[in-house]
């Protein structure tokens, strides 16, 4: 028998397998009415954003990590990072752009970044993810835009 690496969901405390993405418990109790409650605590309390966040956790979005505890990467350009991350409070996946740190020092770099995800989120069309929030955490900046599965394109490349 192989030893299997355990998770523990940061919501509800449940212990799951490693291999999984995210609590079953969790997204079982989201998938039916009613069922956002539970014995030791309630919806609003679930919810509830804390004053010490995670290293791993940008507002109430928790960055999806590998089985190593490395946050998942999709993505890197000039301004930034993209991360796979989980919606907390909507218990969905999402795309998390996080500004380098390299730039949180400079004024003009920060401005780029919030006219990027402005920009980002004025479009509206069925083959653009959708940009839903932005905000800063720890003197970050980051916006979290609708997760999609698949591969990522690269555009101009042969095949």
């Amino acid at each position: 028998m192989s030893a299997e690496s355990k998770r523990t969901c940061p919501s509800c405390g449940n212990e799951f397998s490693g291999t999984m993405q995210f609590c079953p418990v969790c997204m079982f109790r989201a998938a039916i009415p009613g069922a956002a409650q539970s014995a030791t605590s309630s919806f609003a309390e679930a919810i509830k954003p804390t004053s010490e966040q995670p290293p791993h956790r940008f507002d109430h979005y928790e960055l999806v990590t590998a089985e190593d505890g490395k946050p998942v990467e999709l993505g890197r350009g000039a301004m930034g990072v993209t991360y796979k991350a989980f919606d907390v409070n909507l218990r969905c996946p999402v795309t998390l752009k996080v500004i380098s740190e390299q730039y949180l020092g400079d004024e003009s770099a920060r401005l780029r970044f919030i006219r990027e995800a402005r920009a980002a989120a004025s479009v509206r069309h069925a083959n653009v993810a959708s940009v839903f929030h932005l905000g800063t955490t720890r003197n970050s900046y980051f916006y979290a835009m609708e997760f999609v599965e698949g591969e990522t394109r690269a555009w101009g490349a042969a095949g």
